[in-house]
């Protein structure tokens, strides 16, 4: 038999058992009327009961309401973190829930809050507040995950904004679960990439495009950006001994001997960059940018070769001087010639590139083709 003492304690506990039932109840009948601030007011002072916070049911309301809360546009904007809210209140009622019996109540509110966190993202977004715009884009993916699927496209939208409001670290990581699923790759591990380097850690950047080129080791924008990394630093030897070892290991990869033979063009190694780029274009014949890069060293030897003999020039020149100043000029339009077709082919696969119509317009010229000089004269006026 309970002692008198026992007895009391009791029954001065029942009054808070009881008020916490009665603030679920008054809860649930608020939120029943549409008064969800009311609604939100009773629950969440039962929210803090240790009884009442024990039962999937307390939560359930509770992820109920604050879902009700925000599809009012009025009410959302004065609980602005609603949302937040309702997908901690679903996602602890979900674990109480043990046997699953209120499973399909839970889901149409976190359906239904998903779609208002990715509309709120948006609306954010379009009016330039990136920070709050990525918390909820994170909170459609999270609620989105609830019903056991993935929202790729949410998550991206919250790295972008996450990156766009300078919260790198944020940014990042919904980056390396895009490419965790495999969505926007391998341009999510270019955006990692970018904002280490951006922020000045270059180590950093190097790792996320190496890690990245072990799944996909024939992405040109991700070796690209590696040797920009190097080239900028002023690494062309590092930038060497990285691609040959590269390239030795992946001799058909057309993009490797690219690369290689560009860092070989900025050490001035120009007979080794003329075999890397030769062999990118054995692999890949329609390569634009072997072939550019080819005809571009050629070019500027056939200009070096021409300003050199221009320099010789004198009015008093002697036979010899003159004979080798016309060796020189002669040397100089053949290597114009041999640029010429590389220039060609890469125009081929890229019609519209500037640069290469530039240098094609002063070839023509210089050897002689004028309808060809004048048609790619009057494609650059069409462009410019």
């Amino acid at each position: 038999m309970p002692s008198t003492k026992q007895i009391l304690a009791v029954l001065a506990f029942a009054p808070f058992v009881m008020n916490a039932q009665k603030d679920v109840v008054s809860a649930f009948n608020a939120n029943m009327d549409g008064d969800y601030l009311k609604a939100v007011e009773y629950i969440d002072k039962a929210i803090e009961d240790p009884k009442a916070n024990i039962k999937e049911k307390t939560w359930r309301y509770r992820g109920n309401i604050y879902t009700n809360l925000a599809s009012d546009s009025a009410l959302y904007a004065q609980v602005p973190d609603a949302l937040e809210k309702a997908a901690i209140s679903l996602s602890k009622a979900e674990e109480l829930d043990l046997k699953g019996r209120y499973e399909v109540e839970r889901r149409a509110d976190v359906a239904r809050g998903a779609t208002i966190a990715g509309q709120a993202g948006i609306s954010y977004f379009n009016g330039g507040v990136y920070g709050r715009a990525g918390e909820l884009f994170s909170t459609a993916a999270e609620m989105t995950q609830m019903l056991g699927a993935v929202d790729t496209m949410a998550v991206f939208n919250s790295a972008l904004c996450f990156e766009k409001a300078g919260q790198n670290e944020k940014a990042i990581e919904q980056y390396m679960v895009c490419g965790t699923y495999g969505y926007q790759v391998p341009e999510v591990f270019l955006f990692v990439a970018n904002i280490h380097k951006t922020a000045g850690d270059t180590a950093q950047a190097l790792t996320a495009l190496q890690n990245a080129r072990k799944d996909f080791p024939r992405e040109q924008a991700l070796i690209i950006e590696e040797l920009n990394i190097y080239l900028v630093a002023g690494n062309f030897e590092l930038a060497k001994e990285n691609l040959m070892l590269a390239a030795e290991q992946d001799p058909s990869n057309e993009i490797l001997w690219f690369s290689l033979g560009s860092v070989y063009d900025n050490l001035g190694m120009q007979d080794e960059a003329v075999d890397a780029y030769s062999k990118s274009l054995a692999i890949k014949a329609d390569y634009f940018d072997a072939n550019y890069n080819l005809g571009a060293l050629y070019f500027n030897k056939a200009v070096q070769m021409v300003n050199e003999a221009n320099d010789m020039w004198s009015p008093k020149m002697s036979k010899t001087d003159a004979a080798k100043q016309k060796e020189l000029e002669e040397a100089g339009k053949a290597m114009f010639s041999t640029a010429l077709p590389f220039l060609e082919n890469a125009l081929a696969v890229d019609a519209d590139d500037r640069e290469t119509l530039r240098s094609l317009r002063d070839i023509y010229a210089r050897v002689g083709m004028d309808e060809k000089m004048l048609e790619v004269s009057a494609k650059l006026k069409t462009l410019e």
